[in-house]
């Protein structure tokens, strides 16, 4: 498991646009940004959407279980917060529940608690909820559920089952 990220060398502020989000991590709960006129959901919340540029928002709460599309292995830290948790990996992880009508899913980044050798292109994933030095500030990190057959890894020169590599 990746060390722990030191939360007191990072400064999150909520703003107008993220502070019902931040709310709702303190209660566990995942939120996207959904446009009340065509639907579109997203992340991060910009105060407009993405999609036709209306500003009739509203937030759509969900489980918040995704699945891997991609990840990094980050072995040199750049902020001083990541210096003890290094190896760690960043996710792209897809929200099924954001699925739209033309098939396109909401993708969200985000830290795993996972070690790279449990963790592989297809995975579930659900977020658990961390608590950091500001007790407004509760931060979700992102934890293998389920191990999918067919997911894929990267052995270094292709993409390759999961199941190959974990032999």
């Amino acid at each position: 498991m990746p060390g722990p990220i030191d939360y007191t060398k990072i400064r999150i502020v909520a703003d107008p646009d993220t502070k019902e989000w931040w709310e709702a991590t303190k209660q566990h709960r995942y939120l996207v940004r959904q446009c009340k006129d065509c639907e579109h959901k997203w992340f991060p919340p910009f105060p407009a959407c993405s999609k036709c540029g209306s500003m009739n928002l509203t937030w759509m709460e969900i489980k918040g279980e995704g699945i891997i599309h991609s990840y990094v292995v980050i072995e040199q830290p750049i902020l001083a917060a990541f210096v003890k948790a290094v190896p760690y990996l960043v996710a792209v992880i897809e929200l099924p529940e954001t699925r739209e009508k033309d098939g396109s899913v909401t993708r969200v980044a985000g830290v795993l608690l996972d070690n790279e050798k449990d963790v592989a292109i297809g995975f579930r994933v659900r977020p658990e909820y961390e608590a950091s030095n500001d007790p407004n500030m509760v931060i979700p990190r992102w934890k293998v559920t389920a191990k999918v057959p067919g997911a894929k890894r990267f052995d270094g020169t292709k993409f390759v089952p999961y199941e190959k590599l974990s032999q």
